[in-house]
């Protein structure tokens, strides 16, 4: 699921616009308030901040893998770049496991105050994974940071050849 674009959102507050009936117009209006509202919630869950964890994991991996190819001088620091996406790749599946067993767990029906208890206790963990989840996606882009800055020296590093060899040229001539 996509969050809705700024374009969409405009275009549907001003059908809602539209709609004479001032009834069925702020019904409409609650609807879409409700809709934007799950749809903000559904968006920050850990498994879709897991979903994009992985996706930006793989992504990376493959942007180290081809510029190992095409950077082979800088290859013991791109290894130390895919040890440590391989350790955050780690602690995702860590994360998702406990996700996993998180989601399998029942409301305790003890009581009402248990029952506040609980809600509470999921809330907490609730925030200490979507915060452990955003970590490890930080994480990723500092690597792929790291990797684009591996990859930019070497560029400036042939560049800077090319430019000696052609002053050289031009010194000859």
């Amino acid at each position: 699921m996509k969050a809705p674009t700024s374009e969409q959102l405009t275009s549907l507050l001003a059908v809602i616009a539209l709609i004479p009936n001032h009834a069925i117009r702020y019904i409409a209006l609650g609807l879409l308030l409700a809709a934007a509202t799950l749809c903000k919630i559904h968006l920050q869950s850990p498994s879709m901040q897991l979903s994009r964890l992985e996706v930006s994991l793989n992504h990376t991996e493959e942007y180290i893998q081809e510029t190992m190819v095409e950077v082979p001088r800088s290859y013991s620091k791109l290894t130390e770049q895919m040890r440590r996406l391989l350790e955050v790749a780690k602690t995702g599946s860590h994360i998702k496991c406990r996700v996993l067993r998180s989601e399998t767990k029942a409301f305790n029906w003890k009581g009402l105050r248990s029952l506040s208890q609980d809600i509470a206790e999921r809330m907490t963990r609730f925030r200490s994974l979507c915060n452990e989840i955003g970590e490890c996606i930080r994480c990723v882009k500092d690597i792929r940071t790291a990797v684009e800055l591996i990859l930019e020296a070497e560029r400036q590093r042939k560049l800077a050849g090319d430019l000696m060899e052609t002053q050289s040229t031009f010194a000859i001539i």
